[in-house]
């Protein structure tokens, strides 16, 4: 059956459609630029219901990649890459304590936070090589001179322990001495003199049971500690100590300024054994204890010292105000071994 052909329409007809069609690339291209564009614009988020909202265009600034974003170095950062990040972010006036040596002095954020009283203690720079080291000092009160006498427990065995403290004409001695059933443990003896912040120590021996004597020598004229060991030293730090003065030294700190026995209160110092090692000791005030003795009921302030290295030895001291703030009771936890050394007082006797 033969059917009409398909009736044209006249060009003029057709030229909307071709508009339409145009349009319709160009408003897909526009949306296909907003959509996957370089992040220069931006565009609502999807409504609840799922349509689109309205369309927002606001142009930005192309952020540099974080990657190449030059980060700004605090000064005191520079200087001392080990600084805490309380002393980078705060604006000071002066560099951040630093570390000497990884083995000697890692300040952290310990000494910036020490509450004393700035009439009393003053801070002491130490020219260290390319860095400065910064440890505290206190204003100090020396006790008079006395023999404390204690029971000593070392693990499971028992015995007695001694420490005298013999200061005379600007100079002192300090002997620590331990020993069980007859057989001495240790000998600990530090000598020295007298200076702006206490004790100076000159030469500390320490000589234990099937040992040989170990000594460290605080050379004051060279600014250094040596030990006849290990050819190892270390910068002589003013307040330096060693494992016997620090208990006489601690004590003459909080007869100066007994307020450092309180919440939060700390005290700080270098102290140096015999065998080539020396350490920032950061003693904590923990509370008031009351104590038994054979001389009665004792009143206490406690401080520890808790261990930073994996082979350091806890520390926890008693003092007693009314005794001069002298040690009373002392323990020494081996952080390796666990093995617990401790004195507790049995009677104090004056010269």
């Amino acid at each position: 059956m033969l059917t009409d052909p398909p009736q044209l329409l006249p060009r003029s007809h057709r030229r909307p459609r071709l508009h339409i069609l145009w349009g319709s690339v160009i408003v897909a291209a526009l949306m296909h630029w907003c959509l996957l564009g370089t992040g220069n614009v931006g565009i609502g988020a999807l409504e609840p219901s799922g349509t689109v909202a309205a369309m927002q265009v606001r142009a930005v600034p192309d952020p540099m990649p974080s990657h190449l974003v030059p980060m700004p170095v605090p000064a005191v950062q520079r200087s001392h890459p080990r600084a805490s990040i309380e002393n980078v972010a705060a604006p000071v006036a002066e560099p951040a304590p630093s570390v000497v040596s990884s083995d000697v002095i890692d300040t952290s954020s310990e000494l910036a936070a020490i509450p004393v009283d700035t009439e009393l203690v003053k801070a002491e720079t130490v020219p260290a090589g390319p860095t400065e080291v910064k440890v505290p000092v206190y204003r100090t009160e020396m006790p008079p001179a006395a023999t404390l006498h204690f029971d000593l427990r070392k693990g499971s065995l028992s015995g007695s322990g001694e420490l005298t403290w013999k200061p005379a004409a600007g100079r002192y001695e300090g002997r620590l001495e331990g020993s069980v059933a007859g057989m001495n443990l240790l000998t600990q003896i530090s000598v020295g003199v007298f200076d702006a912040n206490g004790l100076a120590p000159l030469r500390y021996t320490d000589t234990r049971s099937r040992r040989a004597a170990n000594a460290a020598n605080f050379q004051r004229d060279k600014g250094k500690i040596t030990y006849s060991g290990p050819q190892v030293e270390y910068p002589l730090v003013p307040g330096a100590q060693d494992r016997v003065s620090w208990m006489i030294q601690i004590a003459a700190i909080l007869n100066a300024d007994p307020k450092l026995a309180i919440p939060d209160g700390k005290i700080s110092m270098l102290v140096s054994g015999a065998s080539g090692d020396a350490d920032l000791w950061v003693f904590r005030y923990v509370g008031a204890e009351a104590l038994r003795s054979d001389i009665g009921p004792l009143q206490t302030v406690k401080f520890t010292r808790e261990p930073r290295k994996a082979y350091d030895r806890s520390v926890e001291v008693w003092l007693a105000p009314m005794r001069h703030h002298l040690p009373v009771r002392a323990r020494f936890t081996a952080n390796a071994g666990g093995d617990v050394f401790e004195l507790l007082l049995r009677d104090i006797e004056s010269p």
